[in-house]
């Protein structure tokens, strides 16, 4: 065994590939999130039972719920303000048979189950008579949801530092989490967004209210409406005052039928991926992978570390607003705002779009995970954040262009007729198929490559402060995240409801184009990420980890860690190495130099225009050791060196190869 192998802690290949769908798992529910707006609409409502032949309720009951779901969510931080120090601070206190991890993975899901079948099933049932305690159910199902949710999500992050320390591996998270997305976030949208909202696949629900100006119909052009797309609303009709105008909201995700297909689904699949990335971190949740010391960090350790720790307070301002920016421009309400309100076709756009955007998805991460694993995750977030905002440029362009008079301004694939399929594709359709793939693909690489960040600062924290805190690391980016990306709903209502006059609830798939959506799809599709993204630039231009500064830190928390098995105390391990030129070459993997094949000559690196523009702009505060042992590496002394007499064989081995960072 090489010596040079000391100190890194790689993971197999399929642990690799399964772990991420721990991700998957919470974005199964996360992406299912998005509906509960629509649920709350005909739950809370007290149209549940009638939906399928239509209900009408006042129009003030309508916007009063959706005025509290647009606060509700966003106070409800508070709370998680409140559990999630308290669920990291035991996550990192937890050393069971069964792991550090592995519980609250398992936990945390059987929580979302539990919420979600509470909320949208046991609770359902609850008659009109007592409306009051259908709000106090959906409050508690909410609580009970955002308990679970912190549980698991925050093992993605802090698993992680268990699972390898090789920043290759830990670049490829980008890959196998975008397989992941494709199994969560995307099946979740195509399945409710598209596949549900087929009338011959399940019944659309419908809530009819009072309403003025905009989108108001008399009673009559209400009935003929309804009756074009297909919705009888029998004797609903008598209950309906001649001398009054009305609006309606229609659409699966407004119907009973629709959680009764996709609370299954959704309980069912992220039990599946929670099973496949328990098993990938089986063998790694162990005590010997657990950090430096087992001592467990105390209160007062946590509030150190939000004092000291800035690279984690730039990372999850830049990972929140990215968040909040990618929820709110690929949400259900601006997808169906753009793609059936303004270009009249959703069901044909979607999923077309859709699976046309993972195309460029997938080049992109495969594109980004190498550079992260060459050159440092922060270098593949800030590059692909710029090439985002070039492309969005584009992308906001080419809808000021749109006009609502104008079909050569309008999206469009195909259609379908009685004379069979027919390809009606447009130059504008190849054009913004070209920039909205190539930006949604930038930035969603820069969003998967903020999470092995986390692990990234973990260990800067054991380098900077000796403390092992996985757990209060992954809240603390949690929580920021949730903070800043639950305010997606509340923007929502703001840029769409609020925007566009006459619209009383967020659009569905029969929502009628009115004026005014231009701008809201404008701001929502554009506006709002680019300047999520400008921030992300800006903290990427502030955050010190680079490649070459991880190096420094797997190095010098590797002899520590083998220093402190050996018997040296903490202090004394942190005061004599702090910085790479001390640490022994044994600790730090050789660089395999690149060889011309056919004449074995080394080739020498240089910088492209890429490494010039980015060391030039976001380099300037960095401060690294050069990355090679010298003159200067402190050995560890001879009585703290562990004898390998000592040591039984099986552990020798893990030693030698598994050195936690």
């Amino acid at each position: 065994m090489e010596q040079k192998t000391v100190g890194l802690n790689k993971a197999k290949g399929w642990q690799i590939a399964l772990f991420p769908f721990n991700n998957a798992a919470t974005n199964v529910y996360f992406a299912f999130y998005s509906y509960f707006t629509y649920y709350a609409l005909m739950y809370l409502t007290g149209s549940t039972e009638g939906a399928l032949a239509g209900t009408v309720v006042s129009a003030g009951l309508v916007l009063a719920v959706s005025t509290f779901t647009s606060i509700f969510v966003p106070c409800m931080r508070v709370f998680d303000g409140i559990t999630d120090p308290i669920l990291g601070g035991i996550m990192d206190r937890t050393r069971s048979k069964f792991g550090k991890f592995r519980p609250f993975m398992v936990i945390g899901n059987l929580i979302l189950a539990l919420s979600v079948i509470l909320m949208m099933v046991v609770f359902r049932g609850l008659p009109d008579n007592v409306g009051w305690l259908r709000w106090v159910c959906f409050i508690v199902c909410y609580i009970i949801y955002v308990i679970g949710y912190t549980c698991q999500c925050a093992v993605t992050k802090a698993g992680q530092t268990c699972l390898t320390n090789d920043p290759k591996q830990r670049s490829q998270f980008v890959i196998w989490n975008m397989i992941g997305q494709i199994g969560s976030i995307v099946l979740i949208n195509v399945m409710a967004g598209g596949i549900l909202t087929n009338p011959d696949i399940c019944s659309k629900g419908l809530i009819i209210h009072e309403a003025t100006g905009n989108g108001a119909f008399t009673v009559e052009a209400l009935i003929a409406a309804l009756t074009e797309k297909g919705i009888a609303i029998g004797d609903l009709a008598t209950t309906l005052d001649p001398s009054k105008t009305y609006t309606y909201l229609s659409g699966a995700a407004y119907g009973p039928q629709f959680y009764n297909i996709m609370v299954p689904f959704v309980v069912i699949l992220s039990a599946v991926y929670t099973v496949m990335a328990v098993a990938a971190i089986w063998n790694k949740d162990r005590a010997e992978f657990w950090g430096i010391t087992a001592k467990p960090a105390k209160m007062k350790d946590y509030l150190g570390i939000l004092k000291g720790n800035k690279e984690i307070r730039w990372l999850v301002l830049s990972s929140g607003l990215n968040k909040l920016a990618s929820t709110i421009a690929t949400s259900g309400a601006v997808a169906f705002m753009l793609y059936g309100c303004l270009m009249g076709d959703y069901n044909g756009l979607f999923i077309p779009f859709y699976a046309l955007c993972f195309v460029f998805m997938g080049i992109f991460f495969l594109w980004g995970s190498n550079t992260a694993g060459k050159k440092g995750q922060k270098r593949g977030v800030a590059q692909f954040t710029v090439f985002a905002i070039l492309f969005y440029i584009g992308v906001l362009v080419m809808l000021c262009i749109y006009n609502h008079d104008n079909p050569a301004t309008w999206l469009s694939l195909y259609k379908i007729d009685d004379s069979g399929f027919h390809l009606t594709i447009n130059a504008y359709t190849i054009i913004f198929i070209i920039l909205y793939g190539c930006g949604y693909g930038a930035f969603n690489c820069c969003d998967q490559l903020t999470i092995p960040m986390v692990a990234d600062c973990t260990d800067y924290e054991t380098y900077r402060s000796g403390n092992y805190v996985p757990g209060i690391m992954g809240t603390i980016f949690s929580l920021v995240d949730k903070i800043i990306s639950s305010l997606q709903t509340l923007l929502l209502q703001l840029f769409i409801v609020f925007l566009v006059p006459g619209l009383n609830g967020l659009p569905a798939e029969d929502t009628p184009y009115m004026p005014g959506m231009e701008a809201s799809t404008i701001i929502c599709f554009c506006v709002l990420p680019m300047v999520a993204w400008m921030v992300t630039v800006f903290c990427m231009t502030r955050y010190g980890l680079s490649g070459k500064k991880l190096q420094e830190i797997q190095a010098v928390n590797a002899v520590r860690k083998t220093a402190v098995q050996g018997g040296m105390s903490m202090e004394q391990a942190m005061a004599t190495w702090q910085t790479i030129d001390q640490v022994p070459a044994m600790f730090i993997p050789e660089k395999k130099p690149r060889i011309n094949k056919k004449t074995g000559e080394v080739i020498e690196e240089k910088e492209n225009w890429l490494d010039k523009v980015y060391n030039k702009i976001f380099t300037k505060r960095e401060r690294v050791t050069s990355a090679a042992p010298s003159s200067n590496a402190i050995p560890i002394p001879e009585e703290f060196v562990i004898k390998e007499e000592t040591v039984p064989e099986t552990e020798t081995v893990e030693k030698t190869e598994n050195v936690e960072n």
